[in-house]
């Protein structure tokens, strides 16, 4: 009876814990995992970026429109491209006497943005806009028409 009991406690004493094996195939899973969904993680922020930036546009756009309908600084705003930076500005672009800047990532192009102004009276841009924003994921375009419409 005693030796069956040794034999019975010493089992359950060698059963106790996980072996190195155990350790290297779970070791070796989570890395074929994270090797397996690095490509998607890396598509999923080129898009979350597009649709950030394209967003961030099309908010400094209406901010721009918006303060010159206002009346906000007595003088018509605008909007420009200024290194990496989308800039709402009250003046000019160069030397704003107000300014707002949205940072723009470095993965991002933003082309079709030149210096518009909007008017006072009814908020209407100097000239027509065709806002492309891309980046690896893809692209999207902002219009923004003569009667001020943005999209």
């Amino acid at each position: 009876m005693y030796l069956l009991k040794w034999r019975f406690d010493n089992q359950l004493k060698l059963s106790n814990g996980f072996t190195l094996i155990e350790l290297l195939l779970v070791v070796a899973l989570i890395a074929t995992i994270a090797v397996m969904t690095a490509p998607f993680a890396g598509q999923l922020y080129q898009r979350v970026n597009l649709e950030t930036t394209t967003s961030a546009v099309v908010s400094a756009l209406h901010k721009a429109q918006s303060n010159s309908l206002e009346g906000k600084g007595n003088n018509s705003w605008g909007i420009c491209l200024n290194g990496s930076n989308v800039r709402v500005y009250l003046g000019s672009c160069a030397s704003p006497t107000q300014k707002e800047d949205w940072g723009v990532v470095s993965t991002m192009t933003i082309s079709g943005l030149s210096d518009t102004t909007f008017s006072r009276l009814r908020g209407e841009p100097s000239g027509a806009l065709s806002i492309t924003v891309s980046n690896l994921a893809g692209s999207n375009t902002i219009t923004a028409n003569l009667a001020g419409g943005i999209w």
